[in-house]
């Protein structure tokens, strides 16, 4: 796994192989096979140098590429090799701070409004991350220093007293700066438009409101009640949305015309949205009208579980002499939700026999799987493990991840002979060639070429009296029969060896008696 800037700051990284065959046959090329689309990535065919592509790359529409690159010979034969690289792209600051709108209305503001008068909330996002993500804002013109902006919350309010019969509108520019170089800069206008009063005017009680709501509330809750008064026409106020306001709110929200209250109408989801701002008009008929600002915050609810990765391993094959401590697997998982909610753990609920396995949680985003315990094909090959990801809420919600680790044999038993006090066997002599004797048995309790067994005769046959066939293990005389006149026993010894790296052997002892000539 490495990691590159998006920026192009990166330090080029390559994968190596290598070959045990010599010359143009031990020669490995490199080249990558699956994951590099539209060539954002190039590898040296040589030397296994992976490099940036001309292509710039993009860490907010992927910020991770996973190649599969293939070392092969050069006649491109069925000998190759494959491995996973994965690369992650570090944040660059090269995204523009968006505002949510490109004009802002505040219509109607009080040309009475007092210093610190709360007028309209502007909001702009940037994708990077970090310093780069963060935007501060400022006034840019239009304001004739009647105005400012908080530079955090983008709130603009009034810092000098305002006046109809000077100047009725401003149209204002605000700029909202990202704090990493190259400090982007994204602008928009705030158009505001005051309200010629009489003598007694509309008025909210409070310049601004906020309230907080849980995600999934109950349609018809109550977020807040607004108030204004007018002393002309007290009881003839109605109150309704400013009609700038979003749709989105729009259809999550209603005001009652005649108390003020504001009720939920639709389903909050803080995954869609997390801020709602609502701009309210009090009108009593006539031009006093007035308007305030409601700004509602969602909090998180537990209300999604934990996703996983297609990037999840899902089943791995690891040798059976995997030391301890050794990773062999990972899966990925994240969760939509925030703070707790959103924080992935993991886990192994089932599959485990005698822990044999553990996971670590990883940035409450990996969970990576330890050998822990030895391993033994001979007692379990296969571990169908069921790795879970669950998240800190309250209640917790989690989701399950079917992880298959297969045990790959290595020649770890020697063979075994049945007979394990040898073999005695009494013959005639002058038997005719090709006659067979004895046939060794003996088992391996590995799998594949481990177990294939191989048999020979390793002492005691100085005369080639007998043969052994290497694969059966069956012994037969040869052409020249055994004599008793000569020799009356035969003390042989027989090894038998599995094809294993490196190979493992055990020998028995076979004896032969001649008996009478017939």
């Amino acid at each position: 796994m490495w990691g590159g800037g998006e920026d192009g700051n990166k330090e080029d990284k390559g994968v190596q192989a290598t070959d045990a065959d010599q010359g143009e046959n031990g020669q490995v090329l490199y080249r990558i096979l699956t994951g590099n689309s539209n060539n954002l990535f190039s590898i040296d065919r040589q030397n296994g140098l992976v490099t940036r592509g001309l292509r710039a790359l993009d860490r907010e529409t992927s910020s991770s590429h996973v190649l599969e690159v293939e070392a092969f010979n050069s006649d491109e034969g069925s000998m190759r090799s494959s491995v996973r690289v994965i690369i992650y792209v570090d944040d660059a600051n090269d995204e523009v701070p968006v505002f949510t709108q490109q004009q802002y209305n505040r219509l109607g503001l009080r040309e009475t409004a007092g210093i610190g008068t709360s007028v309209i909330v502007v909001r702009a996002t940037d994708p990077d991350t970090g310093d780069g993500g963060a935007v501060a804002y400022a006034l840019v013109s239009g304001s004739d220093r009647k105005f400012e902006v908080d530079v955090s919350t983008g709130l603009v309010t009034t810092v000098d007293y305002l006046d109809y019969e000077t100047k009725t509108t401003y149209l204002m520019n605000v700029s909202a700066t990202d704090q990493a170089p190259p400090f982007h800069q994204g602008f928009c206008t705030v158009y505001v438009t005051l309200l010629n009063e009489l003598d007694e005017a509309v008025a909210f009680f409070s310049a601004g409101y906020e309230a907080s709501l849980r995600e999934n509330i109950a349609t018809g809750t109550e977020v807040v009640q607004v108030q204004a008064q007018s002393a002309d026409n007290l009881n003839q106020l109605t109150y309704r949305f400013d009609p700038d306001t979003s749709p989105a709110a729009l259809a999550l929200f209603k005001i009652d015309s005649v108390t003020g209250r504001i009720t939920v109408t639709g389903l909050l989801d803080r995954e869609k949205g997390d801020m709602y701002t609502l701009t309210i008009v009090a009108d009593d008929g006539g031009p006093k009208k007035d308007s305030t600002v409601v700004s509602i915050t969602i909090l998180d609810e537990n209300d999604n579980s934990p996703e996983l990765d297609i990037t999840s391993d899902t089943s791995v094959d690891i040798p059976e002499n995997t030391p301890m401590g050794k990773r062999v697997a990972v899966v990925l998982g994240r969760d939509k939700d925030a703070g707790l909610n959103g924080r992935v753990n993991f886990t192994l609920v089932a599959g485990n026999m005698e822990d044999v396995f553990k996971v670590k949680t990883v940035n409450h985003t990996y969970g990576e799987v330890f050998v822990n315990a030895p391993l033994d094909r001979e007692s379990v090959d296969r571990y169908l493990l069921k790795v879970r990801a669950s998240d800190n809420g309250s209640p917790p919600r989690h989701t399950d991840h079917s992880l298959t680790i297969n045990i790959l044999d290595i020649n770890d038993n020697a063979p075994v002979i049945e007979s394990q006090r040898g073999y005695n066997v009494s013959i005639s002599e002058n038997v005719g060639g090709g006659t067979s004797v004895l046939r060794v048995m003996a088992t391996d309790q590995d799998i594949g070429p481990n177990a294939m067994l191989f048999y020979y005769i390793t002492a005691g046959n100085q005369d080639l009296t007998f043969r052994m066939d290497r694969v059966t293990g069956e012994m037969v005389t040869r052409p020249a029969p055994p004599d008793r006149e000569r020799q009356q026993e035969y003390r042989l010894t027989v090894t038998v060896e599995d094809d294993g790296t490196p190979p493992l052997s055990v020998i028995c002892s076979t004896m032969f008696s001649s008996g009478i000539k017939s």
